[in-house]
């Protein structure tokens, strides 16, 4: 670098360090300032309710319009709400599948272990669904069809006395097969 340009850096670093150290005007906020601003202000003023009583009907009218009207209103409230209900359960019945989970007692790639591990379901758990599926060329069984992870926990540990390498994945089940799930204290 030559002369003149480490001049004109060390006077920049000079003038920086400079205005960094002069003293600061700093805007003190004393008790000086005031300032009215009742003129501004929304003013209310507070009125007293009064409270009106209606005379009761002596008798009551012979006239069936009101008593009428009175009647449908619950009535047309009561259907309103039957038809949303009716709708809700329809909409409620056609779901099939929830999030769940199963259990995976078996994956390789031998037929007939698949099909033993699904007779042993059958056998041991019969409330509970095996289900084999083939993604060549391994054979999975899964098993049960649970809402709660807790549930599935409660079976896997009986199941694993038979298939050590038994494990809960999640998957989507069928709802009405779950709720026939007993628990797995009936089992012991």
């Amino acid at each position: 670098m030559t002369l003149e340009k480490k001049f004109l850096w060390a006077l920049h670093l000079g003038i920086i360090l400079i205005s960094g150290c002069s003293k600061k005007s700093v805007v003190s906020s004393g008790s000086d300032y005031k300032e009215d601003l009742s003129a501004v202000r929304p003013r209310y003023e507070y009125v007293e309710p009064t409270i009106v009583t209606r005379p009761e009907p002596a008798a009551p009218s012979k006239s069936t319009n009101t008593v009428k009207a009175d009647v449908d209103k619950p009535l047309y409230v009561n259907k309103k709400l039957e038809s949303v209900l009716d709708t809700l359960a329809k909409q409620n019945k056609a779901i099939r599948y929830i999030n769940g989970f199963r259990i995976q007692i078996y994956v390789g790639n031998v037929r007939q272990e698949a099909d033993n591990a699904k007779s042993y379901v059958y056998q041991a758990f019969p409330d509970l669904n095996p289900y084999v599926s083939y993604s060549q060329p391994t054979y999975r069984v899964k098993v049960g069809d649970f809402m709660y992870r807790s549930d599935a926990e409660q079976y896997l540990d009986m199941i694993r006395e038979q298939y050590a390498s038994a494990v809960i994945l999640a998957d989507r089940v069928d709802i009405k097969r779950s709720l026939l799930v007993n628990a797995a204290s009936d089992h012991n």
